[in-house]
């Protein structure tokens, strides 16, 4: 069954409310068991170009909403579509809080999930889906870095957010770089305890040491530390907003 297309519904048709705003949580059409949900600009026009696509993948809280919220003002400035999956805990066991951080777990690549959900995004608005702005924070963080290695040709823009493990790069990044993290999240007890690595470093220390690496091959890499903050996602947005405005 092929999902109905933004466009397709003639002017005042109840859909397209349903389909601009704030959207309903949509299965992802390839498993049905993760889902995504988006802010389109309410005054999305049939004629206009298509809009920007703007990824934000949660960390191990999956709180969603601030970046529903908190983007969606210069998503109608930008002419941009924000889209947050939903990856929830309990996939591969019941415990399972991690599943989607290192991209694969239990038999699923995230990534290729991820992948899938922005061809159904595309399909559904006018949005350009070949190359797309990604932010994750913490967990999403981790996410976020492996995704940029991995699949560079696929992305704007990235910024990675204070993540608790990192893996640094090889080679130059062909994009943009971001790396956020609060002045105050280098506690190395608080990533062991999440982690179970007794040796590991805070999330200051990895995100210098990630941003450091990048530079050394080469990427414009923007490293920002925001004073005053510890390990909340939202407390960096600001900085986040003002590298997605100049990428």
């Amino acid at each position: 069954m092929t999902a109905t297309r933004f466009v397709d519904l003639p002017p005042g048709h109840p859909g397209r409310r349903l389909l601009s705003g704030h959207t309903p949580w949509f299965a992802a059409q390839s498993d049905p068991r993760f889902a995504y949900s988006l802010y389109v600009p309410k005054d999305l026009r049939d004629d206009e170009p298509p809009l920007e696509l703007w990824v934000f993948v949660h960390g191990t809280g999956r709180r969603t909403v601030l970046y529903l919220d908190g983007f969606a003002e210069l998503a109608r400035a930008r002419r941009a579509v924000v889209m947050t999956p939903l990856f929830p805990v309990g996939i591969s066991g019941p415990d399972d809080v991690d599943n989607y951080k290192q991209l694969e777990s239990g038999g699923v690549r995230y990534d290729d999930l991820l992948l899938s959900m922005v061809d159904e995004v595309g399909h559904r608005w006018n949005v350009e889906t070949s190359t797309f702005f990604l932010h994750g924070f913490s967990g999403g963080g981790q996410f976020a870095n492996r995704f940029a290695l991995l699949h560079p040709e696929r992305l704007r823009a990235v910024s990675i957010g204070a993540p608790g493990r990192t893996v640094l790069p090889t080679a130059l990044l062909p994009v943009p770089g971001q790396v956020v993290v609060g002045s105050l999240d280098d506690d190395p007890s608080d990533v062991a305890a999440i982690t179970g690595n007794p040796d590991a470093q805070g999330r200051l220390t990895q995100a210098r040491a990630l941003a450091e690496a990048f530079r050394e091959l080469g990427t414009p890499v923007r490293f920002d530390v925001v004073e005053g903050v510890g390990h909340q996602g939202g407390a960096v947005l600001d900085e986040v907003r003002s590298f997605l405005s100049a990428s």
